[in-house]
């Protein structure tokens, strides 16, 4: 018999640091959407070439990043890495992004969540858009009409529905509300099925397995912790998130190409130049 049962969402949502500490500015807007889920709209430019490329690193969402230069514009749906890539974004130009989970998975999307991971595909290729919409948040130059365009405009195609099978719905909410820390089995128990069925599941609506989806989970939350160095040591982490030990903990962000907690808690301290904003609407 299965047990599948609601489950009280985690207030979750992953970042990419760099993005935000090596930017010139940076804005932000969170949206609580009515099936708990967030989407995050977010807006940043560099106003000089940086020295290296920004570096992107797994999150397990799925980005929609419009590059705003009206000589020439475009968009890309970017899947979450499973180790640290750089990106070369262009100086003096804007970026205008939307950051979603998989609970908010779109049956519009001409590919799959599989096939998204790891890519970036242009947003034409993924979505039928208008001739028009596209030029329209281009030119657009104010965050919040920006948010406005998308959600009337692309956003009701994208999250038209949301119809995520239960195993799937109450495994992320349990995996966001232990911070990454479930046993598989365990969890196959729960809800009833195998790990295999669960795994099955994951692929086609996540895009990975439920093993490695927890694991950035974990890391994503550990990164949050660790910006709070004021707050939280490496030891309240590594308690906190269920590692092991410190050679755990490093381990794991080794394992993501990442810098080590130490070297990203001296990266945070020093690097940081953006004007950074979170805007109510």
């Amino acid at each position: 018999m299965n047990i599948i049962q609601n489950f009280n969402t985690f207030d979750y949502f992953p970042f990419q640091p760099e993005f935000e500490i090596l930017s010139d500015y940076y804005i932000e807007y969170k949206q609580r959407n009515s099936d708990h889920s967030t989407t995050l709209f977010y807006q940043f430019k560099i106003n000089r070439d940086l020295m290296n490329p920004m570096s992107v690193i797994p999150d397990g969402c799925i980005d929609i990043l419009f590059y705003c230069d009206p000589d020439s514009p475009s968009a890309d749906v970017c899947g979450s890495v499973l180790k640290y890539k750089t990106i070369n974004f262009q100086a003096n130009c804007e970026y205008f992004g939307v950051r979603f989970l998989p609970k908010q998975e779109t049956q519009h999307f001409k590919y799959s969540m599989k096939e998204v991971i790891n890519r970036q595909i242009p947003l034409a290729d993924m979505v039928k858009i208008g001739p028009t919409i596209m030029e329209r948040l281009i030119n657009e130059r104010d965050f919040r009409r920006r948010i406005k365009l998308f959600k009337e405009e692309i956003g009701i195609n994208i999250f038209a529905c949301n119809e995520l099978p239960a195993i799937i719905e109450y495994s992320l909410d349990k995996i966001y509300s232990s911070k990454g820390n479930v046993n598989m089995n365990q969890l196959a128990a729960e809800t009833g099925y195998s790990t295999r069925y669960l795994r099955k599941q994951f692929d086609a609506h996540v895009g990975m397995p439920p093993k490695l989806f927890s694991q950035i989970v974990r890391f994503q939350n550990s990164l949050h912790m660790l910006l709070n160095k004021r707050a939280f040591t490496v030891w309240d982490v590594i308690n906190e998130n269920g590692y092991f030990d410190q050679s755990h903990l490093i381990n794991e962000f080794k394992k993501f190409g990442y810098m080590t907690p130490n070297e990203f808690i001296d990266a945070v301290s020093g690097n940081c130049q953006t004007q950074y904003n979170v805007i109510d609407i």
